[in-house]
């Protein structure tokens, strides 16, 4: 019986710090892909964000806003945060935006429903 050790390979987002951004008030989900990082953000607003950032130190951020009055958050390109996908974004970039999708104005189907709620008798 002919032993070989075992094959071992390191996943690259293993090593890869944990991307934060202090500034805004809500906290991501966070979840490990093979090939990175992604960050979903929830606001109160209605609105969020996905920000993948890939494995590597020189590593980029792609960022995008997320419809959240859906069960599944769904890409959202008619507000005037990201009328896109956008790649390449620094840090700083991928941040800025973050706070931008944070602070706008309530989402309308989440409206709606506030309204509709206040008009419900209890």
């Amino acid at each position: 019986m002919t032993l070989h050790p075992p094959e071992f390979t390191i996943n690259p987002a293993l090593l890869t710090p944990a991307t934060t951004f202090p500034q805004l008030l809500s906290a991501p989900q966070r979840h490990t892909l093979p090939e990175g990082e992604l960050l979903v953000f929830r606001f109160a607003n209605g609105y969020g964000a996905a920000v993948t950032r890939p494995a590597g130190p020189d590593s980029v951020f792609e960022f995008c806003v997320l419809d959240c009055t859906h069960p599944d958050p769904r890409p959202c390109f008619d507000t005037p945060v990201a009328g896109a996908f956008l790649n390449s974004l620094t840090h700083a970039g991928a941040q800025g935006l973050l706070m931008l999708t944070e602070r706008l104005p309530v989402h309308p189907r989440r409206a709606a429903a506030n309204t509709a709620l206040e008009q419900e008798e209890f």
